[in-house]
């Protein structure tokens, strides 16, 4: 796959959130593939390692970009240093994003905006500073982070939730209208995934309903099915879940899903009976 990948996506991939868990994962794999990269995250220090890494193993450019990507203008500065350096985006990894977890009405509504803006504002307006230039080539890549989430209610992850339906709609309308324009989009829609997520959304109990993966799997199968489909659903369980989602009442999915969800939040109750910081909304609530 590594010669024809590169071919068929020229240029450098752009990756948010890139410092850790499946932003890190489709960097390293991106890599192996021999692709040029621009890595964006907050932790500037942990990109520069892992680009190092990335450099001495495989030969290629890793360009880093230490950004908090809820800047209102981090798309401008992210276009200015790709001008500066004259780096043509071959691919986009919309990948950057968190959640919270808790009742919405004692969450932090300022936490619950801002997590709008990074997972649903900031792919648009990514996605739009690199589209002009794959259309006139003819070629290019877009890849979208949703969720299983993104095809039910998710009672205590309401707002996480609605952001990545956004994803998951916005990523397969942009599959049919640039299907004609030789780029290719896809959506990756994991579900329990082993990454940084559950901690910095306050969920460190939660258990998975049909078994973890991990972030490598979740990228070869995306990578695999590029250009195959337009969203994917990594773990057969997963899969099967969304299927029967499909064909149950709407109500009824709200209410199990509900049911679930109240059980995890009730074990991060302290012993007391009061709830942890994480729960006020205070825990650190971006990974990357």
């Amino acid at each position: 796959m590594g010669k024809a990948f590169k071919e068929r996506y020229p240029g450098h991939a752009l990756i948010t959130g890139a410092s850790g868990g499946i932003g890190e994962a489709f960097a390293r794999k991106l890599a192996k593939l021999g692709v040029n990269l621009v890595l964006v995250a907050r932790r500037k220090s942990r990109l520069d390692e892992i680009a190092a890494e990335l450099t001495q193993a495989y030969g290629i450019q890793v360009h880093t970009i230490g950004l908090d990507l809820l800047a209102r203008d981090a798309h401008s500065k992210i276009k200015s240093e790709l001008d500066t350096k004259k780096i043509q985006i071959g691919m986009l990894v919309n990948n950057v994003g968190f959640g919270t977890f808790g009742r919405f009405h004692e969450l932090s509504v300022e936490k619950e905006l801002e997590m709008i803006d990074l997972n649903c504002r900031l792919p648009v307006a990514l996605t739009a500073m690199v589209l002009p230039e794959m259309i006139q080539r003819k070629n290019g890549a877009l890849i979208f982070l949703g969720s299983v989430g993104s095809y039910q209610p998710t009672p205590f992850f309401t707002t996480y939730g609605a952001t990545k339906a956004f994803d998951l709609m916005f990523g397969e309308g942009l599959w049919a209208e640039l299907k004609p324009h030789g780029v290719d989009v896809i959506v990756l829609t994991p579900g329990f995934t082993r990454t940084e997520f559950q901690n910095t959304a306050g969920n460190r109990e939660q258990k998975a309903v049909m078994g973890w993966q991990t972030a490598d799997q979740v990228v070869d199968i995306c990578l695999n099915k590029l250009g195959k489909t337009l969203s994917v659903v990594p773990g057969i369980g997963n899969f099967l879940l969304i299927w029967f989602i499909r064909f149950t009442p709407r109500f009824l999915a709200a209410k199990l899903a509900y049911k679930i969800s109240d059980l995890n939040h009730r074990k991060c109750k302290r012993l007391d009976g009061s709830f942890s910081d994480i729960d006020k909304g205070k825990w650190p609530q971006r990974p990357n």
